[in-house]
């Protein structure tokens, strides 16, 4: 549903899903495919218009402006805008890069550069989720009744949260005839604290990473959406591009999170890598992470050692990078601290001990190895404190 704006926005009854501000005297065809496709109620208005209105917060989901109408005559006026939607919590995306407004500046903003109106979408889903998570948590009373109905409702989008996130995941993994994926991802509630993608940047790099927000549930889930928008593999500048080694997106990813001053407890780990496909040269960089495992034939499965703290803990924290060659029959995992207990244990003289059962499927082909873990964990869950667990195997054919 389309609706111009003729009344003031705080006259809005129904909750808006996205709310399009836009300057001129249209939208954009581009824009009005994003409309078209998302299965939202939209609402259109004028910034000028929505700047000249009261409005209730708890009326709007997302906030989603085209960053084609920022111009030097009008950024004022637009950074007016997102600065007051960054005071009410309200998420914001501005859709299309521009270097008018710095995103640090805000902890709800974020830029979606434009590709597909599909890019677009799971973003404004997560964001309604978290919307209608922090209205229902504020408005909750102490009434039975209510906080049976509340529990409900937050029930329900903590399933819609785990099926947004996982719109989020990769679909298809970039295999070919030099390199096989597999990923086992098994939450321990609706949504999971892990992110993970893996991204083909050019014709011959391809990035992969797992994060780890600490906990589960939703508010893990809701940072994994930040980390997920906040990981930047590559950048392209007109029609020129640079793919950033591991080393500076660990680093540029810390500094963001540091900038956002988390409540409470909440820590990230990661691990990022780069592999050359070509030469299968893999070039990594951990914060806090479990260190890869690299299983090579005819040898012991190792841990692949960097330094690097938690995220977004330390403004001037130390990460390193180490890279290594990969050959044929190589298998490299990645995986969150949840699937730690099936796999090994650190011992007091700090060596790692590898699970026998873990040595049993090790050397299996990826798929395989992968099927395998995931009944390892079904079969021995009750085993260990539940947590979310995901593992990626990249096998080198």
């Amino acid at each position: 549903m389309v609706e111009t704006l003729t009344k003031p926005v705080k006259n809005t009854t129904a909750f808006v899903d996205a709310l399009l501000i836009f300057a001129g005297d249209y939208v954009r065809p581009e824009m009005r495919k994003i409309i078209d496709y998302g299965d939202f109620n939209w609402q259109i208005v004028d910034f000028d218009k929505f700047l000249e209105t009261e409005f209730d917060p708890e009326t709007i989901g997302t906030v989603v402006i085209d960053a084609e109408f920022v111009t030097a005559d009008n950024q004022k006026k637009w950074l007016d805008i997102i600065r007051l939607l960054d005071r009410v919590n309200i998420p914001t995306i501005l859709y299309g890069n521009t270097n008018k407004i710095n995103i640090e500046n805000f902890k709800m903003l974020n830029i979606i550069e434009k590709t597909s109106a599909r890019q677009i979408i799971p973003v404004i889903k997560i964001s309604n989720v978290y919307r209608k998570y922090i209205i229902e948590t504020k408005n909750n009373n102490t009434d039975a009744s209510a906080k049976d109905n509340h529990a409900q409702q937050l029930e329900t989008q903590l399933k819609m949260a785990g099926s947004v996130q996982r719109d989020f995941l990769p679909q298809t993994l970039p295999d070919s005839d030099k390199i096989n994926w597999s990923v086992a991802f098994m939450p321990a509630d609706w949504v999971s604290g892990d992110i993970y993608d893996v991204a083909r940047l050019d014709e011959h790099n391809t990035g992969f990473y797992l994060a780890d927000a600490v906990g589960h549930s939703m508010p893990a889930a809701l940072l994994t959406m930040f980390l997920k928008q906040a990981i930047q593999m590559r950048q392209t500048i007109g029609n020129e591009y640079k793919i950033f080694s591991p080393l500076n997106v660990i680093d540029s990813l810390n500094q963001k999170m540091f900038a956002q001053h988390l409540s409470g407890c909440q820590f990230v780990t990661c691990c990022y890598c780069l592999l050359n496909t070509q030469t299968l040269n893999l070039s990594y960089c951990r914060a806090g992470h479990p260190y890869p495992i690299l299983i090579r034939k005819n040898q012991n499965p190792q841990q692949l050692q960097t330094r690097g703290s938690l995220l977004g803990v330390f403004d001037n924290a130390h990460f390193e990078q180490n890279s290594i060659q990969l050959i044929a029959g190589d298998k490299l995992l990645l995986y969150s601290d949840g699937a730690e207990p099936f796999i090994g244990i650190t011992q007091e003289n700090q060596s790692f001990a590898f699970e026998s059962r873990f040595l049993e499927i090790a050397n299996l082909p990826a798929s395989q190895m992968k099927s395998e873990f995931e009944s390892l964990v079904r079969q021995n869950r009750d085993l260990a404190e539940p947590d979310d667990i995901t593992l990626i195997v990249l096998e080198i054919l």
